[in-house]
């Protein structure tokens, strides 16, 4: 089962203190999205990501969060969203809760050369000046490339 990406959004913020970045949230959610494709075969979030510039985003997210620009989202900005129901969703709440043990607000440079590597995803889609969506047969693939890296 996919969840809406602003619940996970709130999930994250909410377990950081409400100390992650719009930024953060995206990268962070599109390692939980790959984890979750290449664990269980089947999306995490609802909808696609799209490469930017700056890496994979989520435009939906992006947008609702973006005046923020990169200072911490704060608790209001989710005050219409639900909670996630974590009796229903706890494959994909404990995928989330990895990705946020892993990279702790602050992580922003750190998750960016990730979300960036040339093998990846993003940068199989990206071109300057363009946003392109990124297939989940292309996340799925940097999944399996970057578990065949590991285990090598």
């Amino acid at each position: 089962m996919t969840i809406d990406v602003l619940q996970a959004a709130k999930y994250l913020a909410k377990r950081s203190k409400w100390e992650y970045s719009n930024l953060e949230l995206q990268k962070i959610l599109y390692l939980c999205h790959m984890l979750f494709l290449g664990n269980y075969n089947e999306p995490l979030l609802e909808g696609t990501f799209e490469a930017w510039m700056y890496g994979p985003v989520y435009p939906d997210l992006y947008y609702e969060l973006k005046k923020y620009k990169s200072k911490s989202v704060p608790e209001s900005a989710f005050e219409k969203i639900k909670d996630l129901d974590e009796k229903n969703y706890s494959q994909q709440i404990t995928v989330l809760n990895v990705m946020a043990d892993q990279f702790p607000p602050s992580s922003a440079g750190k998750l960016i050369r990730i979300t960036h590597w040339q093998e990846g995803a993003w940068a199989k889609r990206y071109k300057p000046g363009t946003s392109s969506l990124i297939p989940n047969r292309y996340i799925f693939e940097e999944y399996n490339l970057r578990f065949s890296e590991e285990s090598t």
